[in-house]
């Protein structure tokens, strides 16, 4: 599982609200919103106080096992999932990019040709 799935696992089997971890970990109510649909990861100390409050290890809130890794295997781990993360934001920009771009070419070109059909239907009347 990932770690967003194990956030949202853990929380839901304490009883927990998204707003009531937030008030644990002494966050928003958004932010737990974003670790739970894999838009963001929390820091190491977030990440540990998490573990306390769900009873589990760090390795087995990440998903892997029950094994106890160091410190700097953990900021490795959240490092690697803040850049994931930040590809799938640049790679969803661009397509945003893309279909603004595509958008407005069909408003142009939508434009145009209504000044076209109004242009002969006035040189028409005009006659």
């Amino acid at each position: 599982m990932t770690l967003s799935e194990n956030i949202k696992n853990l929380r839901k089997r304490a009883v927990m609200t998204q707003e009531q971890l937030a008030d644990k970990l002494g966050v928003t109510r958004q932010t737990v919103s974003k670790w739970e649909n894999n838009m963001s990861v929390p820091d190491a100390d977030i990440l540990s106080e998490m573990a306390d409050v769900f009873d589990v290890s760090v390795s087995e809130l990440l998903g892997y096992g029950a094994n106890n890794g160091s410190t700097k295997d953990y900021a490795k781990i959240l490092a690697s999932l803040n850049g994931e993360l930040a590809e799938k934001s640049r790679f969803r920009k661009s397509i945003l990019r893309i279909i603004k771009a595509v958008l407005i070419l069909l408003g142009v070109g939508f434009a145009a040709l209504i000044l076209y059909i109004l242009f002969w239907m006035f040189i028409a009347a005009g006659m």
